[in-house]
C-alpha cells in the first residue's frame, strides 16, 4: 500500500509492506538545502542512522527505531522565538496505532538526519497514522517545528488475497538481539572457507532456558516458521495432499508437521534431493577390489542428504502404520538431476485440485528459518498450483536433468527435465503482461531466461534492487557496469584515471536523476577470487565483469552483509546465530525493477541468478509484474535489510577514521546543517535516493 501527503514545506511518502512502513521525506526547492558549499568532507561519513534494529510495542512502550544518540536537550511544542538562528537539524516522526491510539515517537526526542526512515515495529493489517515534522535546533534544543505532513497506512495483511509473503527477521547481527539475548552469547571457534576464528555467537537453541529459547527463535522467524506450519497444517484429512520439494531438510519442526500430516491421513509425498559420489572402498588402509581386480566403491551421501535422512529417521510415530508410510511410502529421491534438486515448495491440493504453492527461498532448516534472511511466498492462485502440480509430477519420476548424449536418452527413454521445462515455461521474450504471474521452472537447455533476467534490469525505468547470495553472473554484472538503460558509465570509459574528467562525467550522469540500481550480497567478493577469474576469462579470450569493475558506478548502491565488531569489552557487540558455517545473511534470491512505478516487476523462488540455476538445478521461479502490493512488500523488506547492512558495512569501512576527521563518533548527531549535503548534491548516491523515494 502507497499513499502520499504534503504542505508547502515538506512531502512524505508512506509505502507499506507487512512488517515494514518506509517513508520517503523530501522538502521543497528553496527550503532547508544546504546553506554552504563544502563537500570536502565525506559524505558518507554524515549518513545518519545507523542502527536499524527494531522490536515490536508491548505495554504501552515501543523500542527507539533510530540509532542511540546523546542529546544536549530535547523538547516537545517549545515555540521558536526567533527562526532566523534556528538550524534545521532533521525530521520528527510519530507514530498512532489508529486502533489503540497508542501513540510512540520514532525518533527518541532527537532528530532523525535522513531523507527516509523506516519502521520497522509494525504489524500486519494494522493501521498507523504518521505525523512527520521538521525539527530544528533552538537554544541546545531540538524542537519539532512547522505543520504536520499526516499519513495514514495499513500494513499488508499477508493472509489475505492472492499473495501472502513472509520474511524472517534475517537480522540476528544487530543490537537488538544482543539487547534481548546478550547474557547468552558464548565466544565459539568457526571455521568457514577452510578458515578458523573465534565467533560472537547467541545460538538460540542452546539457549538453556527454554521460555528464552523459544523467545529467540519466535523473534528471529518473525512469522516465516509459524506460517509454513500453518500452511502444512491446512490439510487436515484424507481429502487433502502434500506434494512437496527439499533440499536441506533438517528443522525438526517442520519435519514434524509433515510427519503429522501423515498421521492424520494425509496424502503427503516429498521429493528430496539425493546426490554424493562413489569413492574406493577402504578396509585396514587398503584399498578393496574384487575377483577381478576392479576397486570396490561405496557410495558416499553429500552433506545435504545424509543430514536429511538423519533427521527423517528420529521421527517417532504413536503407530507402525504411519511409521512405515513415513520410512516407505513418502519420500522420493531426485538422483538423476543435472545439478542439486534446489527446489523448496509445497503444493497443497484439496479433492485432487491444487489450490495453493508455498514456494521461495527458505531452506528447510534452522539457519533457514532462523538466521540468514529468507522469504516463504505463498500464491493461493489455483493455475499456479496446477502448474506446479505438472513439473512436481515430472521431478517425482526422477527423470535425467539434462540430455547429456544419446546414450542418456536411449537408456533412459524418457525425455529430460529440461526439454519438458522448456516447452511448458518457454522463455520468456521482452516485456510481460501487466497483473500477471509467470513461472519458470529449471534446469533449461540454455541460459536465456538468465539473459532475460538482466536485460529486464538494463530496462529498468527508475529503480533496481536485487540479493545475490553466490556471486554475480556475468549478463547482469554486464548490466551493473552499465550506466541508465545501456549507456556506458564513466567507469567503462576509462575514466577513474583523471579525477576531473570523472567528477564531470559523474555529473552528467547525475541528470538521471533518481535512478538507482540497490545491490545486496552476502559478502564482499573475494579480490583474490576475483583476479583468478579475470586471468582465466583473459586466457580463454572471454569478457570478465565483476564486482570491483562496478563497484564505483554512481548508478549502483551495494551493500554486504556485515555485524559490528564484538569482543570482550564491547557488551552491545554484535553476534550470529552460529546455524550455519556457509550464508550468514543473504540467502534470498529476488529481483525488483522499477519497485515504486505502477507496473513494478518482482522475480523471486529458488533459484539464484546463475547459470547453474539455469542450466543445471531443479529450480522454480515467479514472475510477478504489476502487483504493486507484492513489490511494496519486497521493497520495504529490501529496503529494511539494505538500511541496516550498509551502515555496518561503512561502519567497517569508515568508522574508526571519522572520529578523528569530523570531531565527532560514527553515528552522532551533525549539529550544523552539513548533514544535508550529500541530499542535494546531484553527484551523489543520496541525492538520487531522495528522488527516487519521495
Amino acid at each position: 500500500m502507497r499513499t502520499r501527503n504534503e504542505d508547502d514545506v515538506l512531502s512524505v511518502h508512506a509505502i507499506a509492506g507487512t512488517h515494514c512502513v518506509l517513508l520517503g521525506l523530501d522538502v521543497k526547492k528553496g527550503y532547508g538545502q544546504p546553506m554552504r558549499d563544502d563537500t570536502s568532507t565525506d559524505l558518507s561519513v554524515m549518513l545518519f542512522g545507523m542502527a536499524l534494529d527494531s522490536d515490536g510495542c508491548r505495554n504501552g512502550e515501543c523500542k527507539k527505531v533510530a540509532a542511540t544518540i546523546t542529546t544536549r536537550a530535547a523538547s516537545t511544542g517549545v515555540k521558536v522565538k526567533d527562526t532566523s538562528k534556528a538550524v534545521f537539524i532533521g525530521f520528527a516522526i510519530e507514530r498512532e496505532d489508529t486502533k489503540t491510539k497508542q501513540r510512540v515517537s520514532l525518533n527518541g526526542g532527537g532528530p532523525i538526519q535522513k531523507f527516509h526512515f523506516g519502521d520497522y515495529t509494525v504489524l500486519p493489517g494494522k493501521e498507523y497514522v504518521y505525523t512527520v515534522r521538521r525539527m530544528v535546533t533552538s537554544r541546545s534544543k531540538f524542537v519539532a517545528f512547522g505543520s504536520p505532513v499526516v499519513v495514514r497506512i495499513s500494513a499488508v495483511d499477508p493472509t489475505k488475497g492472492t499473495h501472502g509473503i513472509y520474511f524472517n527477521r534475517g537480522v540476528a547481527g544487530s543490537k537488538a538481539y544482543t539487547e534481548k539475548f546478550g547474557e547468552f552469547r558464548k565466544f565459539t571457534l568457526v571455521k568457514k572457507f577452510g578458515t578458523c576464528e573465534w565467533k560472537s555467537i547467541i545460538n538460540p537453541r542452546a539457549i538453556p532456558d527454554k521460555e528464552k529459547s523459544k523467545e529467540a527463535l519466535a523473534w528471529l522467524s518473525r512469522g516465516l516458521e509459524e506460517a509454513l506450519l500453518q500452511f502444512i497444517s491446512q490439510a487436515s484429512g484424507e481429502e487433502y495432499q502434500l506434494l512437496a520439494t527439499v533440499y536441506e531438510f533438517t528443522h525438526e519442526e517442520t519435519i514434524q508437521a509433515f510427519a503429522s500430516a501423515v498421521e492424520r491421513g494425509v496424502n503427503v509425498k516429498i521429493i528430496r534431493h539425493c546426490k554424493g559420489s562413489h569413492r574406493a572402498k577402504v578396509k585396514r588402509n587398503d584399498i578393496v577390489k574384487d575377483e577381478s581386480g576392479n576397486v570396490v566403491k561405496d557410495w558416499i551421501p553429500d552433506g545435504p542428504t545424509e543430514e536429511a535422512k538423519k533427521a527423517i529417521d528420529a521421527v517417532g510415530f504413536t503407530s507402525l502404520k504411519h511409521a512405515h508410510i513415513w520410512h516407505h511410502d513418502t519420500f522420493i529421491e531426485r538422483t538423476q538431476g543435472s545439478g542439486i534438486m534446489h527446489n523448496k515448495f509445497i503444493i497443497l491440493v484439496k479433492n485432487s485440485k491444487p489450490v495453493q504453492v508455498w514456494t521461495g527461498s527458505t531452506n528447510s532448516t534452522d539457519s533457514g528459518i532462523y538466521g540468514q534472511s529468507n522469504v516463504g511466498h505463498i500464491v493461493r492462485d489455483s493455475d499456479v498450483a496446477s502448474q506446479f502440480q505438472e513439473y512436481w509430477d515430472h521431478l517425482s519420476q526422477d527423470l535425467p536433468g539434462r540430455k547429456h548424449s544419446k546414450k542418456t536418452e536411449d537408456v533412459s527413454g524418457k525425455e529430460p527435465m529440461d526439454v519438458w521445462n522448456e516447452r511448458q515455461t518457454s522463455d520468456l521474450q521482452g516485456p510481460v503482461k501487466s497483473r500477471s504471474i509467470q513461472v519458470i521452472f529449471s534446469p533449461r537447455k540454455t541460459i536465456d531466461m538468465l539473459q532475460w533476467f538482466a536485460d529486464r534490469m538494463g530496462n529498468a525505468k527508475s529503480s533496481v534492487h536485487f540479493t545475490e547470495a553466490f556471486g554475480i553472473a556475468q549478463p547482469i554484472a554486464q548490466i551493473l557496469n552499465q550506466g541508465r538503460n545501456g549507456n556506458k558509465s564513466s567507469l567503462d570509459e576509462g575514466l577513474r584515471r583523471s579525477p576531473r574528467i570523472a567528477r564531470r562525467h559523474k555529473e552528467k550522469d547525475a541528470s538521471d536523476d533518481s535512478f538507482l540500481r540497490f545491490v545486496l550480497l552476502d559478502n564482499k567478493p573475494s579480490e583474490h577470487s576475483s583476479k583468478k577469474s579475470r586471468a582465466s576469462a583473459e586466457k580463454k579470450g572471454t569478457d570478465f565483469v565483476d564486482y570491483y569493475d562496478f563497484k564505483d558506478n554512481p548508478f549502483d548502491r551495494i551493500a554486504f552483509g556485515a555485524i559490528l565488531a564484538n569482543d570482550d569489552h564491547d557488551a552491545n557487540g554484535e553476534s550470529l546465530t552460529g546455524l550455519t558455517s556457509f550464508v550468514d545473511y543473504i540467502h534470498t534470491k529476488y529481483l525488483i525493477v522499477d519497485a515504486l512505478t505502477d507496473n513494478p516487476l518482482v522475480i523471486t523462488g529458488s533459484a539464484n541468478f546463475s547459470a547453474a540455476s539455469t542450466e543445471k538445478n531443479d529450480e522454480n521461479s515467479l514472475v510477478i509484474q504489476g502487483d504493486t502490493e507484492v513489490a511494496d512488500v519486497y521493497f520495504t523488506e529490501f529496503m529494511r535489510l539494505f538500511d541496516h547492512f550498509y551502515s555496518r558495512d561503512k561502519y567497517r569501512q569508515l568508522g574508526n577514521e571519522s572520529a578523528g576527521k569530523l570531531g565527532r563518533a560514527w553515528g552522532e548527531i551533525v549539529m550544523d546543517e552539513s548533514w544535508l549535503l550529500p541530499y542535494f548534491d546531484p553527484s551523489s548516491q543520496l541525492y538520487r535516493e531522495r528522488l527516487l523515494l519521495r
